[in-house]
């Protein structure tokens, strides 16, 4: 249980191979305008592609695309950069040994030691980027790219195409909520995420295959198993997930009192669940149809 939490928690927020079935794409319409909701992945391998015709054809349907956060914006990258500076270091001589819990600093060690990573170069940064960190080099090592991922594909789509691009989150808001001065929080994110390492790679199949399907059901399985088997990770999993998704709606619910239509783009995670995006909708009135 505690060793899927960090691997799904990290997948979320770092920052599917389609066959012609239902996909994890839902369409919400108003009397003025319709919004695709699309839940992605946000690293992914190159048999992905080419996605499927309903997907392809709402991206182009639609006049705007919304995704969490654009990283191509001059704006993005200049916040994310300077949040790595200066919320990402340990200040005033602190170190990952002095605010870490001994199990988790020993968990830690033993990782870097098995994947041949000095530890010495992460002392001084905060949990959050080293559970970023190093989660990125495993996916990686797996085969799974950002580059080729659900967000970053459609960004570069629509760089091309000169549609409009809109961002739900700013990527302060992002840096934010993961560098929070949470001694407790931050533990708890690099530890659960030193568990998964080695269930990584099987749990990464699982979401992908169940992303395929569209299997709405298997991928909240996999989500909402390690919150259920132990409730006192749930305000982690509120604070990361479960609020983003109310604020999120809000917004998308602001694009159908448009005349336009938007292709959203978003992580799975926050689409599925009795808490996630296309629930809220529905229980706000909208009709949303999975494609």
């Amino acid at each position: 249980m505690q060793k899927s939490l960090g691997y799904i928690f990290t997948l979320l927020l770092i920052f599917s191979i389609t066959v012609e079935a239902k996909s994890l794409l839902y369409k919400v319409s108003s009397k003025t305008s319709t919004v695709y909701v699309l839940g992605s992945i946000h690293l992914a391998k190159p048999e992905l592609y080419p996605l499927n015709t309903a997907i392809t054809q709402a991206y182009k349907n639609s006049d705007a695309l919304v995704v969490e956060v654009n990283p191509s914006s001059p704006e993005s990258a200049t916040v994310m950069q300077n949040a790595m500076m200066s919320l990402g270091l340990y200040k005033n001589g602190k170190t990952l040994k002095s605010e870490l819990r001994p199990k988790t600093y020993q968990t830690l060690k033993a990782y870097a030691t098995k994947v041949n990573v000095p530890l010495e170069n992460m002392e001084r940064m905060r949990p959050w980027v080293v559970m970023i960190q190093l989660t990125v080099t495993e996916m990686m090592r797996l085969g799974y790219s950002p580059e080729l991922g659900i967000d970053q594909h459609f960004i570069n789509l629509a760089l091309n195409d000169r549609k409009e691009i809109l961002e739900l989150e700013t990527a302060q808001q992002q840096m934010e909520l993961l560098s929070k001065e949470d001694k407790e929080f931050q533990d708890k994110l690099l530890f659960y995420t030193l568990e998964s390492m080695h269930d990584m790679e099987p749990m990464l199949e699982e979401m992908y295959k169940g992303w395929k399907r569209g299997d709405e059901k298997a991928f909240e399985e996999i989500m909402m198993t390690p919150v259920d088997e132990d409730p006192t990770l749930k305000d982690i999993y509120d604070e990361l997930i479960t609020k983003r998704n109310y604020a999120m709606t809000e917004k998308i619910e602001d694009f159908l009192k448009t005349k336009k239509d938007y292709f959203v783009v978003v992580g799975s995670g926050h689409v599925i669940g009795e808490e996630g995006i296309v629930t809220l909708l529905r229980k706000n009135g909208f009709t949303v149809s999975q494609r």
